[in-house]
């Protein structure tokens, strides 16, 4: 119903409150009618859906962000019960509770052993400095060369990259048992005639319950996008 005032120029919006000035037209007998304002959903109603669809549009980007960082589960990490340094059995279950890096190596590595062992000790000093090294985070160093590698041997190339006994085990068995253990852990550990080892430069992370998580390759392959302390660590922060 439209409303009738006499005279021009009469404020059609005098008993709404609040509202802005209604459009005004002139009826051929000089009355003044004025029109109704729109209803607010009908006036914003493209605006509103805008920032609806904005809203979906973040929430999807920030769940396939989520998706893409979520690290894939591998299996379960074989269980092995090796001594450590001070002759100590040491099984991979017993440090369930844990994040590790579980990695296969051996002391007389010409190439790059020594270089990822380095790398791995700049992880372990982040870990460190948080207090988390040994508390929620190991590093479990396996030598596929146990013959050579004596606990004396291990002992001495764990002291040239200052590691943390407390967290970081440097374990050795039987050589065959340890070769089929790292094709378990889905690496390459083989001796051939002349008695030289060859083996995967991955290293293998494993979250507190005992999953396989993800193949590292360190930056030490020398292989673009390989990993640097930085991306390990960031790894192990994922899981923590």
């Amino acid at each position: 119903m439209s409303q009738e005032f006499e005279g021009p120029g009469v404020s059609g919006n005098q008993d709404r409150p609040g509202a802005g000035p209604a459009p005004l037209n002139v009826n051929p007998n000089g009355t003044v009618q004025v029109k109704p304002a729109k209803p607010w959903y009908v006036r914003y109603g493209f605006s509103l859906a805008l920032f609806a669809l904005l809203l979906v549009l973040i929430a999807w980007l920030l769940i396939r962000q989520q998706q893409a960082d979520k690290l894939p589960d591998l299996g379960a990490a074989p269980d092995f019960t090796y001594q450590d340094i001070d002759g100590k059995d040491v099984s991979m279950s017993s440090l369930d509770g844990k994040v590790r890096l579980v990695y296969f190596f051996f002391t007389n590595c010409p190439d790059v052993c020594p270089p990822t062992t380095f790398m791995l000790s700049q992880v372990q000093d982040k870990f460190k400095a948080e207090g988390e090294f040994g508390k929620n985070v190991d590093i479990v160093s396996v030598t596929i060369d146990p013959v050579r590698d004596t606990p004396e041997a291990l002992r001495v190339f764990g002291d040239k990259f200052h590691a943390d006994y407390t967290g970081w085990k440097f374990l050795r068995g039987d050589e065959a048992e340890t070769a089929d253990l790292a094709s378990k852990y889905g690496l390459l550990a083989v001796k051939d005639a002349d008695g030289f080892f060859s083996h995967a430069n991955l290293i293998v992370l494993v979250d507190k319950k005992g999953r396989m998580r993800d193949q590292i390759l360190p930056e030490s392959s020398q292989v673009p996008n390989s990993a640097t302390a930085d991306d390990v660590y960031a790894k192990v922060k994922k899981l923590m």
